[in-house]
Parts: structure tokens; C-alpha cells; sequence
């Protein structure tokens, strides 16, 4: 590579750094919105079962029909010789037991939930708004710049030395600058000091 190319290169290059430096530079200025995550949660399904308490006996009652009975005597009875031997002959019972059995007490039970949360972005979420804005030129800088300011320490500072070099000699005293503000204060006119030097 020849010593010119390189000279040539490193004169662009100080040419833009320059111009870079030179001119008013101009950035993007953007807002920050935020919004929040759309979540909601979502479960492993439980393990579940039906728990029910011991339960009792049944309750049961038995009913039957009324009995059905007859007498029977032997046909041949020796009347002389004793009283007659007669019995009671019934049909067999016609029984039915009832039985009412308890009522179950159950539940369900189920195993400690497992969630967690499942988080989108949203859709309503506003833009970022940008807008292109660039440094002031000095002459522009120096046209908007105040030339009066409120008087505070600084600033009456600058105004004293500003007063000082333009009067020389034949500056007022503190008496009369203190009288000309009460005046000034009294009349509704704001006090202007210089807002730089």
C-alpha cells in the first residue's frame, strides 16, 4: 500500500471526523411506554378420591302376617276315661324382615394443586413515539438565548462585573442601586440581570 493511498485515507478521515464535529448533531428521542404481561394460571389436574366415614349397621324390622291357627281334636276320644286331648295347629309364618341401610357420608379429596403462571405479551401495548431532533446551530443558539434573567446570586454577580467594566469611575453607589430596585419593585417592573457572562 503506497504512503500516498494512506495520506489519502487519513485526510478523508479527518475530513468526516471534522464535519462530524462541525455540524449540529441530530438523535432519536424516544418515549418509553410499558405495559403489563396478559397471564393467567395454569394447573396440573389433581389426584382425587372418594373418602367416606365408616358407617353404621343397617336398621332392619320384621314383620308378619297374622297367624292362621286351627283345633284339632282326635276323632276317637274315650269320653269316660279323661278330658279331651285337642291341639292347636297353625300354618307356617309368612314373615319378611325390612332392612333401611345409612346414608353414606362422602367426599371428595383431592391432591395439593400444582400451578404455575403462563405470561404473553399483549396486544394492546402502545408504540414508542420518536422524534428526530437535532442540536441548534450557534446562531441560532444565540438568537433564542435570554438576555434577562431572574436576579439571583450568580446572576447579580455577572451584572456587578458587567456594571463595572462599562461605568469605570462614574458607577452609582450601592445606596442608589438599592433605591432604583425599591422603586422599580414598587412600580410592578421585574427586576433583569444578565444571564451570563
Amino acid at each position: 500500500m503506497s504512503i500516498k493511498f494512506i495520506v489519502a485515507i487519513a485526510f478523508l478521515l479527518a475530513t468526516v471526523v471534522v464535519a462530524d464535529k462541525c455540524h449540529p448533531q441530530c438523535k432519536w428521542q424516544c418515549d418509553d411506554p410499558s405495559c403489563p404481561a396478559v397471564c393467567h394460571p395454569v394447573c396440573e389436574r389433581p389426584q382425587c378420591q372418594m373418602q367416606c366415614e365408616e358407617v353404621t349397621c343397617a336398621k332392619c324390622t320384621i314383620h308378619c302376617a297374622k297367624p292362621v291357627c286351627t283345633i284339632r281334636c282326635p276323632k276317637e276320644e274315650c269320653e269316660a276315661a279323661g278330658c279331651p286331648k285337642c291341639e292347636t295347629v297353625c300354618k307356617p309364618a309368612q314373615c319378611h324382615t325390612t332392612c333401611v341401610a345409612p346414608e353414606p357420608k362422602c367426599a371428595p379429596v383431592c391432591e395439593q394443586l400444582n400451578c404455575q403462571h403462563k405470561c404473553v405479551k399483549p396486544t394492546n401495548c402502545a408504540k414508542p413515539k420518536c422524534e428526530l431532533q437535532c442540536e441548534k446551530s450557534a446562531c441560532e443558539a444565540a438568537k433564542q438565548a435570554p438576555s434577562c434573567c431572574p436576579c439571583t446570586q450568580a446572576t447579580t454577580q455577572v451584572a456587578i462585573s458587567q456594571a463595572s467594566n462599562a461605568c469605570g469611575s462614574k458607577c452609582p453607589s450601592l445606596l442608589e442601586v438599592v433605591h432604583t430596585f425599591k422603586h422599580s419593585k414598587q412600580q410592578g417592573k421585574e427586576q433583569c440581570c444578565p444571564c451570563s457572562n
